[in-house]
C-alpha cells in the first residue's frame, strides 16, 4: 500500500494554497494542483509498504504521539524545490519547533525498525508540482503574497494514497492523538 504520514490542515490554509495555485495558473503555471481537501502537513512518505510494515508503524504512532502537546502551526512565506534553478515544485513555509521535535522522535524509531529519510526536514505545504513555467517566474513567484496562517496541529494520520487519473485519492488508515 502506498503511504504517508500527515498532519492535516484546515480551511483557512486549504484557501489561502487555492488562491495562489489560481494565481500561478493565471500567469502562466502549468502544473499538477492538489485538491484543497488533501493539503497536509507531510512527515514522511513511506511510498508502498507492506501490512507487517504498517502495523509496525501504527504501533509507533501510539506510543511517541500521544505525549506530545497539541501546538499550532504558522504558515508564512513561499518556497520552491529545488531552492536553485528551475523550480519543479512551490511550497508554503511552515515554522515550528514542534514539529521538528516531533519529526526527529519519529524519525529515530523508524530508522530502528528499516524505515528510511532524508535527514533534512523541510516543513511544507505543496501547492503544485511544476511542469511548465513562464519565463519570468522569478518575478511572478516574488509577487505572491498571502495572509499568514496557522492550524491547530492535534493528531498524525497515516494515509494511503492511490494514484486516479483525478488525482490521489487519500485515505486515513490510523490515526494517533496528542495529549501531552
Amino acid at each position: 500500500m502506498r503511504t504517508f504520514m500527515a498532519i492535516r490542515t484546515n480551511v483557512g490554509v486549504e484557501t489561502q494554497i487555492t488562491k495562489i495555485q489560481d494565481f500561478l495558473k493565471t500567469n502562466g503555471f502549468f502544473g499538477s494542483w492538489p485538491k484543497k481537501e488533501n493539503a497536509h502537513l507531510t512527515l514522511f512518505f513511506f511510498g508502498d509498504i507492506d501490512n507487517r510494515e504498517i502495523s509496525v508503524v501504527k504501533v509507533l504512532m501510539d506510543r511517541i504521539i500521544p505525549p506530545f502537546k497539541p501546538f499550532l502551526m504558522k504558515v508564512s512565506g513561499i518556497g520552491l524545490f529545488p531552492s536553485k534553478g528551475l523550480p519543479r515544485v512551490v511550497w508554503l513555509k511552515c515554522e515550528g519547533s514542534e514539529v521538528l521535535n516531533l519529526y526527529e522522535e519519529l524519525n529515530v524509531e523508524l530508522k530502528k525498525h528499516g524505515f528510511a529519510f532524508q535527514e533534512k526536514f523541510t516543513p511544507h505545504l505543496t501547492v503544485g508540482r511544476l511542469k511548465g513555467i513562464p519565463k519570468n517566474w522569478g518575478e511572478i513567484i516574488s509577487n505572491i503574497t498571502y495572509e499568514p496562517v496557522s492550524f491547530e496541529c492535534n493528531a498524525v494520520e497515516l494515509f494511503s494514497s492511490t494514484l486516479t487519473h483525478n488525482g490521489s485519492v487519500y485515505s486515513s488508515v490510523h490515526k494517533s492523538i496528542f495529549g501531552g
